[in-house]
């Protein structure tokens, strides 16, 4: 599938951010699906990253798959909520802790942006 996600969605979510005022970069990238629940081990990381993936998830590609099955425009947005570990000498551990956290910590700012992007989205059937 080619063009999965909606490109005047991309740019509207990047026009939103910047609205918003943050200085940090809305990025784009490669994401890649894993089946879970589970953390990726350091050899998977490390082929996810010679394959070119920026970001590794456990969902998010089957539900655009069934979307854009169904006609629909689709824009995906993910928070990066743990660091990957390639390197088996880290102590560094993945974990769910890790992963609460972070989420906790960008809740309301993730509210905020989809509460502004969707107000600067047309209802369907009006024009802009």
């Amino acid at each position: 599938m080619s063009d999965a996600y909606d490109r005047e969605m991309r740019q509207k979510a990047h026009c939103t951010w910047k609205q918003m005022g943050e200085q940090r970069e809305l990025q784009e990238g490669t994401y890649i699906m894993l089946a879970g629940p589970s953390f990726e081990t350091v050899a998977e990381s490390r082929m996810l990253q010679n394959l070119g993936a920026d970001a590794v998830g456990m969902s998010t590609v089957p539900e655009v798959i069934v979307a854009r099955h169904c006609g629909l425009r689709v824009f995906g947005f993910s928070l990066i909520t743990n660091k990957v570990i390639t390197d088996y000498e880290s102590r560094e551990k993945a974990n769910h802790e890790e992963v609460l956290n972070t989420g906790k910590q960008a809740a309301q700012k993730l509210e905020q942006f989809v509460f502004c992007l969707m107000a600067s989205l047309p209802l369907p059937g009006h024009a802009n």
